[in-house]
C-alpha cells in the first residue's frame, strides 16, 4: 500500500517544479523589458488584430496629371480609371532585355515631350528607386540605379516607347527607352480623353508668370461643414488609460501622471525618458529620448516601422465614426546625434476629400535607427449620418481659384515671411507674381481649425494652397483665410 502514496508524492514534487518554472518564465516575459510592453492577452487567445494598411495603400501619387492631345489638362483623383494600378502593372511587366537605354535628359526636353498627349504620376516627396523596385516586384534594370530617388513617373505619346522620371532631390530628368510602345498607357490616355473631365489650367497661363501648377477655374461641389468629435474628447475614460498603457506596458504602475490646469494629461516614465502628453483637445504627443539601438533603415523600412507602431498605439482608425483612408502626405529626412531617420507625415481622407488640420496633422511619426522617437496623433471622429447630411445638398460653385489667390496674395506673403521666405521690398504686381510662382498645388479638402475648447466643432470645406512647406487654408466659397500649417515644423 506504500507505492501509491510514494507515486503521489513524486507527482506533487514534479507539479511544484513545473509551476515554479512556469512562474519564472512568466516573470521573465513581464519584466525582462517592461517598457516595451510584454505580451497581450489578445496574442494568447487569438483575438483578431486590427487591419493594418500596406505600404502600397499609403503610398499614392499626390497628383495624376493628364495632358490631352488637343491641348488642355485634367487632374485625376486617386482611383480614377485605375490609373496608378495600370502604371504599376506596366512597370512590373517590363522585360529587362528590351530596355535599350536609361539616359539623362534636360528639363527643356522633358517639358517638350510632355506637351504631347501625356500622363504624369507626381509625388510630393522622393521615393528611393532601388527599394521601390524590390518591394513592388519590378524587374531590376541596368541604369536605373543612377536615378537614386524619384518623384515623377511619366509617359508621353510623343515617345511611346519611353518612360520618363524626375528626381526632385537631384533636380534631374531621365528617359528609359524600351524596345516597343507602351500600348497600355496609350489606351489609358484615350479612355480618359474620351470621358468627361474637369478642365485645369496653368497658373502661369492665367496670371502671366512661369508657374506650371494646374488649377481649375472653379468647381461645383456638395461640401458643407461637418460636425466632428476629437478622438479623446474625455481624458478620464478607460479607453484613454488603455491607450496610454500601450506606450508603457506592464511598467504603467510606475508611470507618473500629471493633470495640468488647462486639462492636459501627462504620463512620464523614469526621468522623462518617455513622455506621453494628451491635450484637452484630444491631441496625443509621445516622445522617447532613449538612445536608438538599431541600425539605420531605408525609407521603406522606416515606413513599415511607423505603420506597425501606429497600429499598436491607437490604431489606424478611431473606435467610433466613419472609416478614413490613411496616406503618406510628406516625408522629411531628420537627424539626431548623427543618427539619421525619417519624419513621416500621414494624412487622412474622408471619402474622396483630404482632411487638413491647422498647425497639426492626423499622424506624424519620427523613426531613427528603427526606433520611434516622436509620435503625434490628432485624429477626429465623424459620424456617417452627419457626413451624409453634409454632402447630400445641392451643388454649389466654389470661389474662383485665381481670384482667391489675387484676393489673398498679401496674406499668403505674410505667412511665408513668418516662415522665413524673403520677398525683399517687392510690392503690388511684383509681389503677386512672386507669390503665384511659389504655389505648387491648390486642392480642396476639409480643414479642422485649431482646437480652442469649442462645444461645437466642425470641419470646414476649404481651398488648400501649398507653397514651400506651408499649407494655407481659405474658405471654399468665400476665400476668407482660415489658418495654415507648416509641414516642416510639425
Amino acid at each position: 500500500m506504500g507505492k501509491p502514496k510514494q507515486h503521489i508524492e513524486v507527482f506533487k514534487t514534479i507539479l511544484l517544479v513545473v509551476l515554479f518554472l512556469t512562474t519564472i518564465l512568466l516573470l521573465y516575459f513581464f519584466w525582462s523589458n517592461p517598457v516595451t510592453g510584454g505580451f497581450r492577452l489578445a496574442d494568447i487567445i487569438g483575438e483578431e488584430p486590427e487591419e493594418i494598411p500596406t505600404y502600397e495603400e499609403v503610398i499614392q501619387p499626390g497628383k495624376i496629371i493628364v495632358h490631352f492631345e488637343g491641348g488642355g489638362y485634367t487632374v485625376l483623383e486617386n482611383g480614377d480609371f485605375d490609373a496608378w494600378d495600370k502604371c504599376l502593372q506596366l512597370l512590373r511587366g517590363l522585360n529587362r532585355q528590351k530596355v535599350q537605354a536609361v539616359e539623362e535628359i534636360t528639363n527643356a526636353q522633358f517639358d517638350q515631350i510632355m506637351d504631347f498627349q501625356s500622363i504624369l504620376y507626381q509625388f510630393h516627396y522622393d521615393l528611393p528607386m532601388d527599394n521601390f523596385i524590390k518591394l513592388y516586384g519590378i524587374p531590376e534594370i541596368a541604369g536605373l540605379d543612377q536615378i537614386g530617388d524619384f518623384s515623377i513617373i511619366g509617359f508621353s505619346s510623343g515617345s511611346p516607347e519611353s518612360l520618363f522620371l524626375h528626381s526632385n532631390s537631384k533636380n534631374k530628368y531621365y528617359r528609359m527607352v524600351y524596345g516597343s510602345s507602351h500600348t497600355s498607357m496609350e489606351e489609358l490616355l484615350s479612355t480618359i480623353e474620351a470621358s468627361t473631365n474637369i478642365n485645369y489650367h496653368r497658373i502661369g497661363t492665367l496670371v502671366g508668370t512661369e508657374n506650371k501648377t494646374l488649377v481649375p477655374l472653379s468647381l461645383n461641389v456638395q461640401l458643407e461643414e461637418i460636425p466632428y468629435f476629437p478622438e479623446f474628447a474625455d481624458l478620464h475614460t478607460p479607453e484613454v488609460k488603455d491607450f496610454a498603457k500601450t506606450f508603457f506596458g506592464e511598467s504603467f504602475d510606475f508611470v507618473r501622471k500629471i493633470e495640468e490646469s488647462k486639462g492636459s494629461h501627462i504620463y512620464m516614465y523614469g526621468y522623462g525618458d518617455k513622455v506621453l502628453t494628451i491635450s484637452a483637445g484630444g491631441k496625443a504627443e509621445y516622445k522617447n529620448k532613449e538612445t536608438p539601438q538599431g541600425g539605420q533603415q531605408n525609407y521603406f523600412e522606416a515606413l513599415d516601422t511607423a505603420i506597425q507602431f501606429v497600429a499598436a498605439h491607437g490604431g489606424w482608425q478611431t473606435s467610433e465614426g466613419m472609416e478614413m483612408k490613411p496616406f503618406v502626405r510628406h516625408v522629411q529626412s531628420i537627424e539626431d546625434n548623427k543618427r539619421k531617420g525619417y519624419r513621416i507625415v500621414f494624412g487622412m481622407a474622408l471619402s474622396d476629400e483630404e482632411l487638413y488640420l491647422e498647425g497639426s496633422s492626423s499622424i506624424v511619426v519620427d523613426v531613427i535607427h528603427g526606433q520611434v522617437t516622436q509620435y503625434l496623433r490628432d485624429m477626429v471622429q465623424v459620424e456617417r449620418e452627419d457626413y451624409t447630411e453634409s454632402t447630400s445638398g445641392p451643388e454649389q460653385q466654389t470661389f474662383s481659384t485665381i481670384n482667391m489667390i489675387a484676393q489673398n496674395y498679401q496674406y499668403i506673403a505674410s505667412i511665408l515671411r513668418e516662415e522665413g521666405h524673403d520677398f525683399g521690398d517687392l510690392q503690388g504686381d511684383e509681389l503677386f507674381n512672386a507669390v503665384a510662382d511659389l504655389i505648387y498645388s491648390v486642392d480642396t479638402g476639409y480643414m479642422k481649425p485649431e482646437y480652442e475648447g469649442q462645444e461645437s466643432n466642425t470641419l470646414i470645406p476649404a481651398w488648400v494652397v501649398k507653397a514651400n512647406s506651408v499649407m494655407i487654408y481659405f474658405d471654399l466659397y468665400t476665400a476668407e483665410p482660415l489658418g495654415y500649417t507648416n509641414m516642416s515644423k510639425l
